[in-house]
């Protein structure tokens, strides 16, 4: 048994299962003619892919040799490129809009396909909630793309691709007994703007310098003045009194009247002594 490390790629077509016969067959041909439009315009060879197609889905397995970055930026772009174009005049039922997730991780090939917690985790993320919601809160974006958290961290967030990291959005991803999490990106569309159930969700990869600092709060507080009465005691020192507050005069000798506070800061009225009941 022999295995290797390399990229896995899969892709799913939506809204196939409601076409009729010659709807789908159609958009067979589509997918098929978009994908090897696509690897052609990124440079790659995609007839040394290993692939498995299920009609309205391709999964790949790519050769150790192809660059990451070639797929997950060049590839990508180019293949939202290309449905643009086709479905520039279909009615929206006969579209092509696809979801696509992206993986790094060890393959073996097996009797029937390829075992395996990596090839698992790849179908997982395309499988997951948030790329079909995705397609129906964005009916603009014809592609929807999940990589992993192992590749985005090692090649977006490492800034080894043109993509920006701030432009992807931290997933859930439940499927069956699987639960883990993917970075999802619209390449025509804002991720961020879609109402999403994020369980776990947490911050996404750290933004520029000075994006998202709250602006400054003034000191100065627009507000009517307030009167305030307060008594101090031998001894102590009040440092603000509501309208209402006071402190037990016990042993207290001088006596101390607030007039108000605004924002200039405490006004004081005459000090009197408790024995005369004078000025000081």
């Amino acid at each position: 048994m022999s295995f290797q490390r390399s990229l896995l790629v899969c892709c799913d077509l939506k809204s196939y299962g409601s076409a009729d016969d010659l709807l789908q067959r159609e958009l067979q041909e589509l997918l098929v003619r978009s994908l090897d439009r696509a690897g052609e315009e990124a440079g790659l060879d995609r007839a040394s892919w290993r692939r498995q197609a299920k009609g309205d889905e391709e999964w790949a397995v790519l050769p150790a040799s192809t660059p990451e970055g070639d797929v997950v930026d060049r590839y990508v772009r180019a293949l939202d490129a290309e449905l643009a174009k086709t479905n520039r005049y279909r009615v929206p039922e006969a579209k092509l809009r696809m979801r696509m997730a992206i993986h790094f991780g060890t393959t073996v090939e097996g009797a029937n396909g390829y075992p395996g917690q990596d090839a698992v985790l790849v179908s997982r993320l395309l499988n997951s909630e948030p790329p079909h919601a995705a397609l129906e809160q964005s009916p603009s974006s014809d592609l929807v793309v999940v990589l992993s958290d192992t590749l985005f961290t090692s090649l977006v967030a490492a800034r080894y691709t043109t993509l920006r990291p701030e432009d992807f959005r931290r997933v859930d991803v439940r499927v069956k007994d699987f639960a883990g999490h993917g970075w999802m990106w619209l390449p025509s569309g804002d991720v961020h703007a879609l109402v999403l159930d994020d369980r776990t969700a947490e911050p996404g990869p750290a933004a520029e310098p000075g994006a998202g600092v709250a602006e400054p709060v003034s000191p100065v507080v627009h507000a009517a003045p307030i009167n305030q009465h307060a008594v101090a005691t031998g001894g102590s020192t009040v440092i603000q009194a509501g309208r209402d507050a006071r402190v037990s005069t016990q042993n207290a000798d001088v006596i101390q009247h607030f007039d108000r506070n605004d924002q200039r800061g405490s006004h004081f009225g005459p000090v009197y002594r408790r024995d005369t009941d004078e000025r000081a």
